[in-house]
């Protein structure tokens, strides 16, 4: 299984961007990238569908090494089954699993931005509850 290096930038849409700034700011997230994470692993948990990311307008949000190790590998893994399940080719090196783990991050930002629209920061947390939970 292949690893994301940890100097590697998180690069998110200008529009994931946006609303990942949302996030923050209305208290649901204390950081952009937990949001980010969040995302990713909800896309995942979801099977999702995702769909290449144009490389040109992204924006760097922060090195992937702040995300807990663990947290990671549990991301990563999720890349690397996913892949299996859905017959796709599984990453072969570092950059391919950060892009496929933007891909779902940014799928599941979409879906997530509908499903918290009018909802306020603690609302927003309270769904993240019943979410980890189910």
């Amino acid at each position: 299984m292949k690893r994301i290096d940890p100097t590697a930038t998180i690069r998110p849409t200008p529009e994931a961007n946006g609303y990942l700034k949302v996030l923050k700011n209305n208290g649901a997230f204390s950081r952009m990238v937990d949001a980010y994470i969040f995302a990713a692993a909800y896309a995942i948990k979801n099977n999702l569908d995702i769909f290449p990311i144009p490389s040109a307008g992204r924006q760097d949000l922060i090195n992937i090494g702040i995300v807990e190790d663990d947290v990671r590998l549990g991301l990563e893994a999720g890349v690397h089954a996913i892949c299996k399940r859905n017959n796709r080719p599984e990453p072969t090196d570092s950059r391919e699993v950060l892009e496929i783990l933007s891909q779902y991050a940014e799928a599941g930002l979409k879906i997530l931005k509908q499903r918290w629209d009018g909802k306020v920061g603690i609302q927003i947390q309270d769904d993240v509850r019943k979410i980890i939970g189910s």
